[in-house]
């Protein structure tokens, strides 16, 4: 088959279009793609942040039995899991449009250690979905951020685990405030800006127009 007028005029057609219309979309183009991938993701694994409840109820359960240094360990891996494996995870499938790919990054994100790897990653994600500055949250009555305090408490577990430390009251109730405050402050708001919500167990559903979460 020749390539005659009528099939110049056409790519002449489409490289205008590109070049009018592209660099003015794109990115809201892929920041709609990406929602929607990740939206996807949370309703198809809807008990993706299950590990991470049952690690911070856990932790509260050693807490009351006063076994405080067991309790900072299960707190700072409930943190660990929601900035992981609830809220990293989701990202890369969202962001990586080779599903064996995606699985590959995972594989190697999650198995790195600190959260300064993958801050910028999520500060990101949550400017453009959320408009919330992760990097600048902090709770309520602490001066320090958030994520600053939450590897401040992945150092106190590394040691407990690594070294045989141990660890105060005051310490092991930081950590169950830090790990609630993840939950609060940045897994529940980045659930909302996707038209979803948790309800019993941490399941992720989908919120219906009036508000009401769908259990379907």
């Amino acid at each position: 088959m020749s390539y005659d007028e009528h099939d110049a005029a056409m790519d002449e057609f489409y490289d205008q279009m590109d070049k009018e219309l592209y660099p003015e979309h794109r990115e809201q183009a892929i920041s709609e793609f990406t929602e929607e991938r990740l939206r996807s993701f949370y309703i198809k694994s809807s008990f993706v942040m299950r590990p991470a409840v049952d690690s911070l109820q856990l932790g509260k359960t050693l807490l009351h039995l006063e076994q405080e240094t067991p309790a900072l360990v299960f707190f700072v891996s409930a943190i660990e899991l929601l900035l992981k494996s609830a809220l990293l995870k989701p990202v890369v499938y969202g962001l990586v449009h080779h599903e064996p790919m995606a699985d590959i990054i995972v594989k190697y994100a999650l198995g790195q250690s600190g959260f300064a790897r993958y801050e910028g990653l999520l500060s990101d994600l949550f400017w453009n979905l959320a408009k919330i500055n992760i990097k600048d949250i902090k709770r309520e009555r602490s001066v320090q951020r958030l994520l600053d305090e939450c590897k401040k408490l992945q150092d106190v577990r590394n040691n407990i685990i690594h070294k045989g430390d141990t660890c105060s009251k005051p310490d092991a109730v930081m950590a169950m405030e830090v790990s609630v405050a993840v939950f609060d402050l940045i897994v529940r708001p980045m659930l909302h800006s996707l038209g979803l919500t948790v309800i019993e167990r941490g399941e992720i559903v989908p919120v219906q127009p009036s508000g009401v979460a769908n259990r379907r």
